[in-house]
């Protein structure tokens, strides 16, 4: 029999910890490869097959997992959302394989393919962290993110340190989540409901067709920092792209930060909305808040520690970069808004307003991209970041005023 629920305190507490713990690791692997490998070149390949991923990872995850922990009226079994991330994973591999193939250079596909596996295994464990969050036990997400975070860390450095390879470092990490998923999350899941796959094929097409519009707004959303840093590399070089990557990773802290604070009230959020739009609201402010503190405590936590943190993890040779530290800051709290103003239009079931939205932050990218990195360099990557999530946020902003109203 599956145990009680915990307080939400208590579920957001382990989601944090969890969820920071696997920040923190993945954050070291972009570090470690720099100090065990020679440059920034094998860097700027891991951080290549990052950017394509992300750009890919929307048609795995069709806001699945926030789909299913607002699913307060029983739209679908646990068991038919497993199995929509079943065809998700197989479509999101074959678009990124196109993708990659189309976009980057040959040297790089092994690295840009195999992190693509590591990528989608994690993202399937997310169909059965939905089933421990809607049944309120978040210490399983937890520690199935420690496990990740550290599992991945301590792989990647050993075979990466032994075979200098970075191919069979990522082929590691693959095996380590498997592992995670197969003898950790399904056993827990399997504690609350059914978790093997079902698939109709008739009402899973019909319900992709109708979560299409937020697929195509995450990818518009990615886009907004991805098609950048792509750029970026083809114009001063997968060292330029390293180099930025390396100075800009531990600012996704702040968007991680602002996460934290309200994906574990999405499904208050979607209860507040149908129930009690005015107590949402004020949740709304509160969540808000909490978002520009996190925002604020690294912008100047960074300002005052961020050169001597960077030289300490990268070499004195990195102190020259710290110029593009407070940039990937701005970019990374405004990303975070743009994130959960998403969210909270999903809560409120406005799809088509999401992908509206996102998509006027990806065509202001995809217009300004060359001009903002030819004017500032490496930093025109986090300036065009800024700049269209801005845009973005005013957007979803209007929509989700409009459906407030409409409730």
């Amino acid at each position: 029999m599956p145990m009680s629920g915990l307080s939400m305190k208590t579920n957001m507490l382990w989601n944090s910890v969890g969820s920071i713990i696997r920040l923190g690791c993945n954050w070291l692997i972009t570090v470690f490869v720099v100090r065990l490998s020679s440059g920034f070149d094998a860097a700027g390949a891991l951080s290549l097959a990052m950017t394509v991923s992300s750009m890919v990872m929307p048609f795995a995850e069709f806001r699945l997992r926030t789909v299913q922990v607002t699913d307060v009226h029983g739209e679908r079994s646990s068991g038919e959302y497993i199995g929509l991330r079943v065809l998700t994973t197989f479509l999101s591999f074959a678009v990124g394989a196109i993708y990659a193939l189309v976009t980057c250079a040959t040297g790089v596909l092994p690295v840009v393919f195999l992190y693509l596996v590591f990528q989608l295994i994690a993202n399937f464990i997310e169909g059965f962290h939905a089933i421990d969050q809607r049944n309120m036990r978040m210490d399983y997400i937890g520690r199935s993110y420690i496990m990740q975070g550290v599992g991945n860390l301590g792989f990647f450095c050993l075979v990466l340190g032994f075979t200098n390879s970075l191919e069979l470092a990522v082929i590691a990490m693959c095996a380590s989540t498997l592992a995670i998923l197969v003898f950790y999350d399904i056993p827990r899941a399997r504690q609350f409901e059914m978790v093997k796959p079902v698939i109709e094929w008739k009402r899973a097409a019909k319900t992709l067709l109708q979560l299409l519009p937020l697929v195509f707004a995450q990818v518009c959303s990615t886009a907004v920092v991805a098609v950048p840093k792509q750029y970026l590399a083809a114009s001063l070089g997968q060292a330029a792209l390293g180099i930025y990557s390396s100075v800009a990773a531990p600012t996704v802290i702040v968007q991680m930060g602002a996460t934290y604070i309200y994906s574990p009230l999405i499904g208050v959020f979607a209860e507040k909305f149908a129930d009690d739009k005015k107590s949402a609201l004020k949740l709304l402010a509160k969540t808000s808040l909490g978002i520009v503190a996190v925002g604020l405590v690294c912008s100047i936590g960074f300002f005052f520690f961020g050169e001597p943190i960077l030289a300490l993890l990268f070499g004195n040779g990195i102190e020259e970069y710290t110029y593009l530290l407070q940039p990937a800051i701005l970019c990374a709290f405004v990303t975070a808004f743009a994130w959960f103003m998403n969210d909270l239009l999903l809560a409120v079931r406005d799809f088509k307003a999401s992908f509206a939205g996102n998509m006027i932050a990806s065509l202001v990218t995809l217009v300004s991209s060359a001009a903002f990195i030819q004017l500032f360099g490496m930093n025109g990557v986090s300036f065009v970041g800024a700049f269209a999530y801005d845009v973005g946020v005013l957007s979803l902003g209007i929509f989700l005023a409009r459906d407030y109203r409409k409730l």
